[in-house]
């Protein structure tokens, strides 16, 4: 006699960043605190702020490759290295395979979101004015998010289900949109907006730093959401 487990009832949007912030709190707030220690050692260092401005100059003419190498550390690695730090070597355990995807996809997503936000320079302008910080965000956050997180789903769905675009297609039925995209577009607005809007307004040396410990916490939540069931 066989059985077969019951279908796990998807979560609220909100329920679901809420369950992936009770479950990663710790090494969130690590995270959280790196870039507090960012921002200070910025302000009161001279060294560090011109460490800081070399970095940022590489970043601007680095060009893909920097942004696909810059976005799979810190949301693939520094991710992990947080857990390992903040709950132990058996966050590790049995996930390399796990650990590579989400590097590779990170390492994906940083080009994505280069080629974004060179869209939006060429939209909306290079400076960064209070309007131009709303047009960016607005286009980012409510044009852009809800058609790049079908693609999130739909590559951390097919991973999961071993790469198989045949046991991903059941998935793609009414009401697809609302239980699988949803529960990860609205944590992404909660989290990205007033973020975004604050890095934005931040020197532009430090909008790089910012970024990566922001692109790091948010993949605790993003990782967990997207993978389930």
């Amino acid at each position: 006699m066989t059985t077969t487990a019951p279908p796990v009832a998807p979560l609220s949007p909100l329920a679901a960043g809420a369950a992936a912030l009770r479950r990663f709190w710790r090494p969130f707030l690590l995270i959280q605190a790196g870039a507090v220690v960012l921002a200070l050692a910025f302000r009161v260092s001279p060294g560090f702020r011109q460490a800081a401005e070399a970095a940022a100059a590489w970043k601007a003419s680095g060009g893909l490759s920097f942004a696909a190498i810059t976005c799979a550390v810190a949301g693939g690695l520094l991710p992990e290295l947080a857990k390992l730090l903040a709950m132990g070597p058996g966050t590790l355990r049995g996930r390399a395979g796990e650990v590579a995807f989400n590097t590779a996809f990170f390492a994906a997503d940083g080009i994505v979101v280069d080629f974004l936000y060179r869209g939006e320079a060429g939209l909306f302008g290079a400076a960064g004015s209070a309007g131009t910080v709303i047009e960016k965000v607005a286009f980012g956050q409510f044009v852009f998010t809800p058609t790049w997180s079908v693609a999130i789903v739909l590559l951390f769905l097919w991973r999961q289900r071993g790469f198989s675009a045949a046991a991903v297609r059941p998935v793609l039925r009414r009401g697809f949109y609302a239980e699988r995209v949803i529960p990860l577009l609205l944590p992404n607005w909660l989290f990205w907006i007033p973020m975004v809007s604050v890095i934005y307004a931040l020197p532009s040396a430090l909008q790089f730093l910012m970024f990566i410990p922001a692109l790091a916490a948010w993949s605790l939540i993003m990782v967990f959401i997207a993978d389930r069931g």
